[in-house]
């Protein structure tokens, strides 16, 4: 027919409307934009500047809370720990063989503590917990010397209401002849029978001949004593509960465990 376009031309319903459809999409799709937003894109309007200490510290303040927690923490524990016990070193040959010049030892700072209660409405007292220094137990004690005070490490061998005599080379308490495997070598000085009167304590040295203890500056206050040595932990070939006993009756007591002081066993 006149009408009908040449064979091989001839397109159907479907290629005209893909045509128009590409046309269409081209013409809403500009070759360039009509604006550009490239000085703006690289700043989110939502992020904040950082601050200057952020540098410094880039934890934030919940970071700071952190780590102020911990450093409280641990100054509570030295401080108790402090409270609890104290470590010192050895210095001089008055308490061989139990101790030798340079050893350390952790010292019981609870172990006579007083506690005033005289706060308490009604109570006139003074608390003591864990007791008094018994016979053989190892102290370590202040020493009022001028023109300082010194710690000093020694063995009680007289509590109140007690008599010590040393005659013989043999230690008396309450006229008992006491065998002292612990000591470096026997007294050989006398020391005449002491009553011990209350708050007070008689202390020497387990080398009896090389000690500057009570039997020669006499009895010290019970309010002196800063502790008991329990452990002997450097060097670590000797570590271990130290013995407080005296005589026949021994009776191995020890406790637990920090800043080191010097406990001088010898003058």
């Amino acid at each position: 027919m006149d009408g009908d376009p040449p064979e091989g031309t001839q397109r159907t319903y479907e290629d005209l409307l893909a045509e128009s459809r590409e046309i269409s999409d081209a013409d809403l799709l500009p070759d360039e934009p009509a604006f550009s937003h490239l000085g703006l894109a690289q700043v989110d309007p939502w992020v904040q500047p950082r601050p200057w200490h952020a540098l410094i510290w880039p934890w934030g303040l919940s970071g700071l809370a952190e780590v102020l927690e911990v450093v409280a923490l641990a100054l509570i524990m030295f401080v108790g720990v402090r409270f609890v016990a104290h470590n010192y070193v050895v210095e001089g040959g008055s308490m061989l063989p139990t101790f030798e010049n340079g050893e350390f030892v952790i010292v019981n700072r609870l172990a006579y503590r007083e506690f005033d209660l005289t706060w308490i409405p009604g109570v006139d007292a003074r608390w003591r917990p864990f007791g008094h220094p018994q016979p053989g137990d190892v102290v370590v004690f202040i020493y009022q010397e001028q023109p300082r005070e010194r710690d000093f490490i020694k063995r009680v061998v007289g509590v109140p209401g007690q008599v010590v005599e040393v005659r013989n080379a043999t230690l008396f308490v309450d006229g008992v002849p006491l065998d002292e495997p612990y000591i470096q070598a026997a007294p050989n000085y006398e020391f005449p029978a002491t009553a011990v009167p209350p708050g007070k304590l008689l202390v020497f040295g387990d080398n009896r001949n090389n000690s500057f203890d009570s039997h020669l500056f006499g009895l010290i206050d019970e309010s002196q004593v800063v502790g008991r040595a329990d452990v002997r932990y450097w060097p670590f070939a000797r570590f271990w509960m130290v013995e407080h006993r005296l005589g026949q009756a021994a009776q191995t007591l020890a406790r637990t465990p920090s800043v080191i002081g010097t406990v001088l066993a010898w003058r």
